[in-house]
């Protein structure tokens, strides 16, 4: 039996204020910099205490926000970083980029029938939630495939990590929780993937 340890790093704080941040590329802000030093930096002191654990690859979205720090952080640790489209959020469509008190103003009605149940409706010219969860579940499995027993740092987006999460508790299409998975600016979470022949089984370790 092998374990495959995966260190799911969320992207720090973005310029663009209070907006619905899908696929709408843009940077992080000054603090979100610092947020994501701040993560890094812990990262490399945690690998330096326990050498067997350090990450042996750096995998990310290519959207700025992720791209950027991840590229940075494998650079001076001289760790090889892969880019991979489908590490992205879930596209918005219309809505993406958007202001939510715009949003508000003139689909309150259908915001909060896909923030109840995501699953039953995609946005306007959007992801649908299945599409977007069968692209992570496809990305998730190559990944495991190409580096099954090895240490990865995977820098992603929210709603990529609660589906991950989701799936270490073995929950599937359950309205609400996704918005119950708190996850701040730079949030990281690891997800220990056991090999045992082909069954895998996740744990899940959030601090």
């Amino acid at each position: 039996m092998q374990t495959t340890r995966v260190i799911l790093l969320r992207h720090g704080q973005c310029e663009g204020g209070n907006i619905l941040r899908g696929q709408v590329d843009v940077n992080l802000s000054e603090q979100g910099k610092l947020q994501m030093q701040n993560a890094f930096s812990a990262l490399f002191l945690a690998a330096e205490s326990a050498p067997k654990a350090a990450p042996i690859v750096v995998i990310s979205s290519p959207l700025l926000r992720c791209a950027e720090p991840a590229k940075t952080f494998a650079a001076s640790h001289q760790l090889p970083v892969w880019i991979d489209d489908r590490f992205k959020e879930l596209n918005f469509g219309d809505w993406d980029g958007q202001t939510f008190d715009a949003l508000y103003q003139t689909d309150a009605k259908a915001l909060d029938s896909y923030w109840a149940n995501p699953w039953l409706a995609a946005p306007p010219n959007g992801e649908s939630m299945q599409d977007f969860e069968a692209r992570i579940e496809q990305a998730w499995q190559s990944m495991l495939e190409q580096y099954q027993g090895k240490q990865i740092v995977l820098v992603t987006h929210g709603g990529v990590m609660r589906y991950l999460m989701s799936k270490a508790f073995g929950v599937a299409n359950c309205a609400g929780f996704y918005t119950a998975l708190k996850l701040p600016y730079a949030a990281k979470v690891q997800i220990d993937v056991l090999h045992h022949g082909k069954e895998q089984h996740l744990s899940l370790h959030w601090a």
